[in-house]
């Protein structure tokens, strides 16, 4: 890989670096995901500029061009984190669900009628 695409990634990890902190502090991303993300960014930035990693990689996999062993890598990674959040998104219908039925048992005066809660 030549310095000017090795300079471009890096230039693109420090912005995505600095979105997720600035995201952190506006407290739009937990302290999880942040450490996450910049657990990625990392690796990444260490995969670039290390020299034979990807011919490593490459080796390891059994593929021809390095380039398909990190398209591989990163579909994976995205494979796993739409599960992740899958699992995050039924988990929290889930949530739902069950607080949307407790409001309807509060909230009703008997087991056939239902009434409006109060406002706050």
């Amino acid at each position: 890989m030549s310095l000017h695409a090795k300079l471009m990634i890096t230039l693109l990890l420090a912005g995505n670096a600095i979105l997720v902190i600035e995201l952190l502090r506006r407290k739009r991303f937990s302290e999880s995901y942040t450490l996450l993300w910049l657990s990625v960014l990392s690796l990444t930035l260490v995969a670039t500029w290390w020299g034979g990693f990807h011919a490593a990689l490459a080796y390891f996999f059994g593929a021809i061009a390095p380039v398909s062993t990190l398209t591989l890598l990163s579909l994976v990674f995205i494979l796993g984190m739409l599960i992740f959040f899958s699992m995050k998104v039924s988990r929290l219908d889930a949530q739902v669900k069950e607080l949307a039925q407790e409001l309807a048992l509060r909230t009703s005066s008997s087991p056939g009628e239902l009434r409006t809660p109060r406002p706050r």
